[in-house]
């Protein structure tokens, strides 16, 4: 069987094979091999490629991997395919801005709880001795804002999360 995990940002492909008490897992076409040691309620004890990890579902969404939280989302590959292809998932739950290069926030133009419309300006962040405007890719309302004026940003770093 075929899934979509998504982990926190990053979404994998995984098929699963039962083989006896074990599985072989294929993650993006990478093979691993899953055993599962022992289970107490919502915790596991899984080996995957003979290392140990400790498993814990925490909710619905979120797991603790080896003392590590993360949040996740599991779908069958057929209704991802549909979800995709529909106008709605335009509109998912959360849209998270994410910094595009490493920079500095020279301004932060919403608070949370703002309501904000599609190509409204969120952050301007200085990069490479250009002041760049973040603007928001669609209508909403300003879950988090993450970031203050001043602070140093990273690529990757989570800014602002609106829904």
């Amino acid at each position: 069987m075929a899934y979509v995990v998504k982990i926190d940002d990053r979404e994998f492909k995984v098929e699963l094979e039962k083989k006896g008490d074990r599985f072989d897992v294929l993650v993006d076409g990478q093979r691993k091999h899953v055993e599962l040691v022992h289970r107490d309620g919502t915790a596991f004890l899984l080996l995957i490629d003979s290392r140990p990890y400790r498993v814990v579902l925490e909710a619905d969404d979120q797991l603790m991997v080896n003392d590590e939280v993360y949040h996740t989302e599991v779908l069958d590959e057929q209704i991802q395919k549909l979800i995709k292809a529909s106008p709605q998932s335009l509109h998912k739950k959360e849209l998270v801005l994410r910094a595009s290069m490493p920079g500095l926030v020279i301004e932060v133009l919403v608070n949370e709880g703002d309501s904000v419309t599609r190509d409204q300006g969120l952050l301007i962040i200085e990069a490479m001795k250009m002041q760049n405007e973040m603007k928001s890719s669609r209508d909403g309302v300003v879950k988090q804002v993450l970031v203050k004026k001043g602070q140093t940003i990273n690529s990757g770093d989570k800014l602002v999360v609106i829904e």
